[in-house]
């Protein structure tokens, strides 16, 4: 049996709880999970420094992207609402994504700023979402550097980010793709290295890269971020890639031998799997 897992990031205080229900509602009604990367304390003034220019982050609604400011997850009260009575039920598996995802955030190699970040990071997701457990962290951006990818492992988080982030790191699975690993007892490291769906690529190829990929791995991870289906900013789905999405999740939903499962879950199927 292969298995799928949806990653979806950069929820934050400027996230309706409409447009994750628009995009996964269809899971949770069929009792299927959905790993949510949360930001805790989004810094509304956050930069992509990969792109030319430097422009605002695109998660970032852009009545707040010139003001800046950081702007707390628990002050999103519907939003905290919404989450915990899914978390309760086992619907989503929240996962912790930075602090303020600021591009070089964690990427730095001062071990006692790391620790201080999740640290702060855990607290503010904590307090804002009682009913949830958070052991995954996925990377803002998917940039980290050794040291931080060390203090993960040291605090027994589960991971998941790009394979070209491991090579400093011999000691740990150098895999790729699509996979998984485990790095001792339950805890795991993934990897994704395409978020096939994206609004930089025509939906019909993001829905064909999607089923390849199905057909081919054992497991496959849907790294999506919910804004990319109502870029930039509209009120409304993009038709075009609402109905690639939804194309997919009935075949996910239809297909009797795909488990649609979690990080956590899948990392202590995993580690059953090795122990016996």
């Amino acid at each position: 049996m292969s298995a799928l897992i949806i990653r979806d990031d950069d929820a934050s205080y400027f996230t309706p709880p409409w447009r994750l229900e628009a995009l996964y509602g269809r899971l949770w009604e069929a009792g299927k999970p959905v790993c949510l990367a949360l930001i805790p304390w989004v810094d509304g003034g956050a930069r992509v420094y990969w792109t030319p220019g430097n422009p605002p982050d695109p998660g970032i609604p852009p009545a707040f992207r010139a003001r800046g400011g950081r702007y707390a997850l628990a002050d999103n009260r519907e939003l905290c609402a919404f989450l915990n009575r899914l978390a309760k039920a086992g619907l989503v598996e929240i996962c912790l994504h930075g602090l303020t995802h600021a591009f070089f955030e964690f990427i730095t190699h001062d071990r006692e700023l790391v620790g201080r970040m999740l640290d702060a990071g855990l607290a503010r997701l904590n307090d804002a979402l009682p009913d949830a457990s958070i052991w995954t962290f996925i990377p803002p951006y998917d940039r980290i550097s050794p040291v931080a990818l060390e203090e993960l492992v040291a605090r027994g988080f589960h991971i998941c980010t790009r394979s070209h982030n491991l090579a400093p790191l011999p000691s740990l699975p150098q895999i790729a793709g699509f996979d998984a690993a485990t790095i001792s007892g339950e805890q795991t490291l993934f990897v994704c290295d395409d978020y096939l769906f994206s609004h930089k690529r025509d939906p019909r190829e993001s829905l064909r890269l999607a089923r390849a990929s199905l057909a081919e791995n054992a497991l496959t991870i849907v790294a999506n971020h919910y804004w990319c289906f109502f870029h930039p900013w509209r009120g409304a789905m993009n038709a075009e890639a609402a109905a690639a999405w939804r194309s997919f999740l009935d075949e996910a939903l239809g297909d009797g031998e795909l488990e649609i499962t979690a990080f956590s879950a899948y990392a202590a199927q995993l580690a059953h799997a090795s122990s016996g």
